[in-house]
């Protein structure tokens, strides 16, 4: 169920300070600055859960967000923010690098590092906020990717924009279910397609990146066929056996262990969808490339610390510290 705050009913001169306390709450603590403008300041914001993701849409005045490292240190949050402009324009800086989005343009901004937001003019955004190892999972060394803009314009990023742009209402219903939660997690997997999109189109990128963000995002494709192999994933990014499980070294990690990794991940969501509740653990396993419940069963408690029958009772899983891939 959604969440709306508005400074409608807050007196003129105590609405910025109003507006940076429900930012702060809503978000991370941020540093927050009004920017010139002879009318009083306006803003308002819609918030609502769907499965892992937290999606808030903003409307309000001209201002600027900073997140410092002060306020970093004070209030830890190892999450990963997405905005994707709405109307009028933004500015996300991070790690030296600076993004200008226009209607449609969507960036990346990594909550662990400080960055800062101007926003110049009157605007609309929709902010999305995950865990970062959701991220992790779909496309790792996201750092390399903040303050990038996407354009709305791609064969590929044009349709994920307008698919990241339709969850609003869905977030905002009041009947969350399984088939809302799912379609959460598919925008998370489209978000790593058109990262890695934006790689391949970027030649300044190296060729070693390009070669890594392919290799994940075909591993993300196929990871529930039971017969992919690494051979298969070297043959299909066109490079050498070798050469592929080097560019999984250089990223702490090898080409079996993201690919498990990416099928647990698979079977995590499954196990705690309402909608896979006619499922068995056994059911779910194969359906996502496990080809015994043995196998499936060792891996999900080494990387969950709990088994996959106590996970679905529970309801809540905490991957173990490390193992974001």
């Amino acid at each position: 169920m959604g969440n709306s705050v508005s400074t409608d009913d807050v007196c003129a001169r105590s609405r910025f300070d109003f507006w940076h306390e429900v930012i702060c709450g809503t978000f991370v603590r941020l540093e927050a600055e009004s920017l010139p403008d002879d009318r009083p300041f306006e803003a308002r914001i819609d918030s609502a859960t769907l499965g892992p993701l937290t999606l808030s849409r903003v409307e309000a005045s001209q201002h600027a967000v900073k997140r410092s490292p002060r306020l970093i240190a004070d209030e830890p949050r190892d999450e990963v923010l997405l905005s994707v402009q709405l109307k009028g324009s933004a500015v996300v800086q991070q790690d030296d690098r600076q993004a200008v989005l226009g209607p449609g343009d969507f960036a990346l901004y990594d909550a662990t590092r400080p960055y800062q937001l101007t926003m110049p003019t009157d605007f609309e955004m929709l902010v999305l906020q995950f865990d970062r190892q959701f991220l992790m999972e779909r496309c790792p060394s996201p750092e390399t990717l903040t303050a990038i803009p996407i354009r709305n314009t791609s064969s590929i990023t044009a349709p994920v924009s307008a698919f990241l742009r339709s969850l609003e209402p869905l977030a905002l219903r009041d009947d969350e279910n399984a088939i809302s939660r799912q379609l959460a997690t598919s925008a998370l997997d489209l978000l790593g397609v058109a990262l890695a999109d934006h790689v391949e189109a970027t030649t300044h990128r190296s060729e070693k990146t390009r070669h890594f963000l392919r290799a994940c995002t075909y591993i993300n494709a196929y990871a529930d066929d039971s017969t992919l192999t690494p051979e298969r994933i070297a043959d299909a990014i066109g490079v050498s056996l070798r050469h592929l499980h080097q560019l999984f070294r250089e990223h702490e990690v090898s080409v079996n262990k993201y690919l498990i990794n990416r099928r647990l991940a698979r079977c995590r969501d499954d196990l705690l969808s309402p909608g896979r509740v006619g499922h068995t653990v056994t059911e779910i396993a194969m359906n996502h490339g496990f080809k015994t419940v043995s196998h499936f069963s060792r891996s999900f408690s080494e990387t969950y610390g709990q088994s996959p029958s106590d996970a679905r009772r529970n309801g809540l899983i905490r991957p173990e510290p490390g193992l974001a891939y």
